[in-house]
């Protein structure tokens, strides 16, 4: 056989050893991920019926919260409503009674003023009588 062809005989065969050590290495580590996968899979149906509580539990946390913010959404409607209600009375009163006192307190103070006004002036004016006569009248 020429030489070329045993050369290239045994260029063949070292890359056919070198193939199946690559392939036996590649099966030990695919066995090895093989492995490690079921172990995962083990743990992951372990904690299975933990994760669906937990996720049950947080369902039934959000379904409560969003009772709550229903009924936070009603109360403070009904405050809003109570608010409004109040604003309302409190312009009644300023309107129906501190306006009408006010004018009650301005019609006393004019009658006040007006009284002092005649009052005085009846008591100026029978002053200058009693002083215009000088006070003794014998008659």
């Amino acid at each position: 056989m020429p030489m070329l062809i045993q050369i290239s005989i045994a260029v063949a065969t070292l890359a056919l050893v070198a193939v199946a050590i690559m392939l036996v290495r590649l099966l030990i580590q695919m066995r090895a991920t093989a492995a490690q996968l079921e172990r995962t899979m083990l743990h992951i149906d372990e904690s299975m019926p933990t994760i669906l509580r937990t996720v049950e539990e947080t369902r039934e946390v959000l379904d409560s919260f969003s009772r709550v913010a229903a009924r936070v959404d009603r109360i403070t409607g009904q405050f809003e409503e109570v608010g409004g209600r109040a604003a309302r009375l409190s312009n009644m009163v300023v309107t129906e009674v501190l306006e009408p006192a006010g004018k009650v307190a301005a019609i006393v103070r004019g009658v006040r003023a007006g009284t002092s006004v005649f009052v005085n002036g009846l008591f100026n004016r029978r002053a200058k009588l009693n002083a215009g006569t000088g006070g003794n009248h014998d008659e």
